[in-house]
């Protein structure tokens, strides 16, 4: 199965300093400490092959979202991909179920009104094909400890695929984001979307 990850994300301090909680009453979990450096090192290099890339003007990643999206990856995979993910987080020695509950910890942490003081609203969805039926187990797994929804599409209709997809990030940012994609390369596998709005609430409101 291919994966194709299209994502409007944002690099942000609060991602690549994640492995600190925001609460000093909470301590992160060994593992999702390892998991919280090891995603904001992989993003920064992320960004910056991305970056060497042609005709790529802004470059906007969360970390811990797109390591959570590779979670999803190992989730739904075989051990050897489960493993090829923990091998590009660098967190070879974390077992399975503690990556799952590690990143769905971060996700918690990072996206925290109270103690984060922003509205970062995150949206995540797994589309397949019209022909697959996902597996109960790894449906209500991809819910526990990533927030997936799923929803099935027909790639072959292009144009329709790609309204249809727009029109769910729009719903889930309220607007904010209106389009996340313009065509859909292939229509045999699956797609990962993730749809997100941040707004920080500044402790001084700058000068109107």
């Amino acid at each position: 199965m291919w994966v194709q990850s299209l994502m409007a994300l944002v690099l942000l301090a609060t991602s690549a300093s994640a492995a600190t909680s925001a609460s000093p009453k909470k301590v992160l979990s060994k593992h999702a400490t390892i998991l919280a450096d090891n995603s904001a090192k992989f993003a920064f290099s992320l960004y910056q092959k991305m970056a060497k890339e042609k005709g790529v003007e802004n470059i906007l990643i969360s970390p811990v979202v797109v390591a959570s999206s590779l979670g999803l990856v190992a989730l739904g995979g075989k051990a050897s991909t489960a493993s090829q993910v923990k091998n590009i987080l660098n967190a070879a020695k974390v077992k399975d179920d503690q990556l799952h509950s590690g990143l769905a910890e971060l996700l918690s942490e990072v996206s925290d009104p109270k103690t984060r003081n922003v509205t970062w609203k995150i949206s995540n969805r797994l589309y397949g094909p019209s022909s697959v039926t996902f597996v109960d187990e790894f449906v209500k797994s991809s819910q526990k400890h990533y927030n997936f929804d799923h929803s099935k599409i027909n790639f072959r209709d292009k144009k329709s695929a790609v309204n249809s997809i727009n029109e769910w990030a729009s719903k889930s940012t309220d607007g904010k984001l209106s389009e996340v994609t313009k065509d859909v390369e292939k229509a045999d596998g699956a797609m990962i979307i993730n749809a997100m709005f941040f707004k920080p609430h500044w402790d001084e409101q700058f000068p109107s």
